[in-house]
């Protein structure tokens, strides 16, 4: 075998030669005689970023830009030192080499050799718009010179530059899609191009007031589209700088799905990793407590020492709020808000309010002297972290104070970061959204309030209008389910249980748990003792030890009135019955039975003493464990119950729809 040892420089000669050619260079003239005089730059474009790469003074009316580097396709420009443009050009795609000559005029110039067509094409839509409309007659000729240049673009150099420019040109994008669909946002030759930023830009800022999932799936589809990973990644970091820095409330959210889903994966690199670091800490603080979930749960130490649990609150809406006494924006903050609460009239509100420092004496002076709440309807529950063990720092992002959030019935947050106007704001759309909806249903079922079927029929006829769009599913269910549990008629009540059984405890996946349970407990609570059924059988104790069925009892009607001996409300409504009793006493027909609920035998015997009522007075034979609670639903007191021949005819109604009954039954 013969060895060829000789030939062996030659080659690698060829090969040095031939990553010389590889390297390209570039060779850009700018002549003009009397016009081109002074300095001038060489600019490029990195993501939308401006940059010099070289700079020259022009000799003789010409200006020579020449380099052993190849410029990556893209678009450039040539400047004045002072920074006003004098023209762009573009770099075609596998360039490896590079040369064009200028000529600069008094108004425009013209490429006079080099580069490529599409360049004459590019250099002729500069100088329309910068000159050559001044000699057009109307806006119709010039719009019909650049759809003439687009048409050519198109034809002549697809999918280039210029094809891109002009698709994008006299053009006023109406959506999204449309974007999407004229601009190749992947494509790699637009990384070195003065317009990407701004395109991007104007797809976000188009796309920002759509719902979040619609948002999450347009820009993934654009990152998606990157030709490489670096792409992706350029792609990527401008979509989460641009929600990151986003004023809409909840777009937040966008971001942090960003960093997950591309960049903490480890799918893309991120630029720097002192910017990663600042990554992870946003969606660290950020991811827990997003619009839409479920607020993390809190049980914080009130100033009795108690812990109350921000999920036990009880609400329509439930607003948490981080503050600190000594806090130059919390001292503008708190007393708006405490006088918003003082002044709130449009229904059931709770405030969590957070005190997010450890100074116990401190804080409980503020609570004395700041925080004085006399709206009776307001529950406003003072705690504080002793330890910080709970982690709300990190739970609901208080990095700094104030910080304000806003709950619905189901504990889901749909408000974050909120100050008292923006809150002020947000409740009166809702509320707003909420009355209208609650009248559409009150006008919807007020007219068949006693038709059981076409209830039937109309529950599930705006089930069924709204059932393709989760949220105002929700919305409708929860619209329907307020507004007949609220109403009088006993026939919308069995719609609420319906509602409640079909749409709530049947599809638990859309609920808190905690809006199931109350469900849940609703319908258990109207299934006792339905009106119509027959009473529940209970066993009971007379004071002399003896026990009595309810049944033992003939009485054509019995009152069963449940109470207890150290209830504040019953002590107001026992003279109250104490009379009705007394008016009606000689009716054989008619027998009131006060029912004892609690307490030791004394008790209930200074009590019967103190009513100075002469009605059958008995009690549960087991006390508060009696299967009593089974029967009837006595979690609040007094409970007055109407029985005719043991059935049940009304139920947990108050003294005077009893006396309004009685006075209609006895003539």
């Amino acid at each position: 075998m013969k060895r060829l040892y000789h030939i062996f420089p030659v080659l690698i000669l060829l090969l040095m030669m031939s990553n010389l050619s590889i390297a390209g260079s570039y060779r850009i003239v700018l002549k003009g005689k009397g016009v081109v005089q002074g300095d001038y730059v060489l600019y490029g474009w990195d993501w939308g970023t401006e940059y010099a790469i070289d700079t020259v003074s022009a000799r003789s009316g010409k200006a020579l830009f020449k380099g052993k580097c190849n410029l990556a396709p893209g678009t450039y420009k040539l400047g004045s030192i002072d920074g006003k443009k004098i023209l762009e050009f573009i770099v075609p795609r596998n360039n490896k080499g590079f040369s064009i000559g200028f000529t600069l005029k008094e108004k425009g110039f013209k490429v006079n050799f080099g580069g490529n067509r599409e360049n004459v094409l590019f250099s002729d839509f500069q100088n329309l718009l910068n000159y050559g409309w001044e000699e057009m007659e109307n806006k119709e000729d010039f719009v019909a010179r650049i759809e003439g240049m687009k048409e050519k673009a198109s034809k002549e150099f697809p999918g280039s530059i210029s094809d891109i420019i002009f698709r994008n040109t006299l053009t006023t994008p109406e959506n999204a899609q449309q974007i999407r669909e004229n601009f190749p946002f992947g494509d790699t030759i637009l990384a070195h191009t003065h317009f990407i930023g701004d395109k991007i830009g104007q797809y976000l800022k188009i796309l920002q007031y759509n719902h979040n999932d619609t948002i999450r799936k347009y820009v993934y589809d654009m990152i998606g589209s990157g030709a490489n990973s670096t792409m992706k990644g350029k792609l990527a970091h401008s979509a989460y700088n641009f929600f990151y820095n986003s004023k809409i409330m909840g777009q937040e959210e966008i971001a942090v799905n960003i960093a997950q889903d591309w960049f903490l994966n480890g799918k893309l690199e991120w630029p720097d990793e002192e910017g990663k670091f600042m990554l992870r800490t946003f969606v660290e603080f950020n991811r827990h407590s997003l619009l839409g979930m479920e607020a993390p749960e809190l049980n914080l130490i009130d100033t009795s020492g108690n812990a109350v649990s921000l999920h036990s609150l009880d609400a329509e809406y439930k607003i948490i709020y981080f503050y600190t006494s000594d806090c130059a924006t919390c001292r503008k903050e708190t007393p708006e808000l405490v006088d918003f609460i003082n002044g709130y009239s449009q229904g059931p509100l709770a405030v969590y309010a957070v005190y997010a420092d450890n100074n116990v004496e401190k804080w409980k002076d503020y609570i004395n002297s700041e925080l004085y709440i006399f709206n009776p309807f307001m529950n406003w529950v003072n705690v504080y972290d002793p330890d910080y063990g709970s982690g709300f720092q990190i739970l609901y992002n208080v990095i700094k104070t104030p910080q304000m959030f806003l709950l619905d019935k189901e504990n889901r947050i749909i408000g974050r970061g909120l100050s008292v106007g923006a809150l002020k704001e947000l409740l009166q759309a809702r509320n707003t959204q909420r009355d209208k909806l609650r009248s559409l249903i009150e006008g919807y079922f007020s007219p068949i309030a006693d038709d059981t079927t076409a209830i039937r029929e109309g529950i599930e006829t705006l089930y069924n209008i709204s059932r393709h769009d989760t949220a105002l599913c929700k919305e409708f269910v929860d619209g329907m389910y307020t507004s007949l549990r609220m109403s009088d008629e006993y026939a919308l009540g069995e719609g609420a249980v319906l509602v409640a059984q079909k749409y709530i405890l049947g599809m638990p996946q859309m609920w808190s748990s905690r809006y199931v349970e109350k469900a849940r407990e609703h319908v258990r609570r109207f299934n006792m003792n339905r009106l119509g059924s027959k009473a529940a059988e209970i066993t009971l104790e007379r004071v002399d030890g003896s026990s009595i069925m309810l049944s033992d009892i003939t009485n054509e009607y019995k009152v069963l009135y449940f109470y207890r001996p150290n209830c504040g409300m019953c002590s107001m409504v026992t003279p109250k019955m104490a009379e009705l009793y007394n008016k009606y006493k000689g009716n054989l027909d008619i027998e009131f039975v006060a029912i004892n609920l609690s307490g030791s035998y004394n008790e209930w015997i200074e009590y019967i003493g103190e009513s100075n009522a002469g009605w059958e007075n008995v009690r549960g034979i087991e006390g508060e464990s009696s299967p009593i609670y089974e029967a009837y639903w006595l979690q609040e007191v007094p409970a007055i119950y109407l029985l005719k021949d043991n059935i049940v005819v009304a139920k947990e109604i108050n003294d005077l729809d009893l006396e309004e009954i009685l006075k209609n039954i006895i003539q």
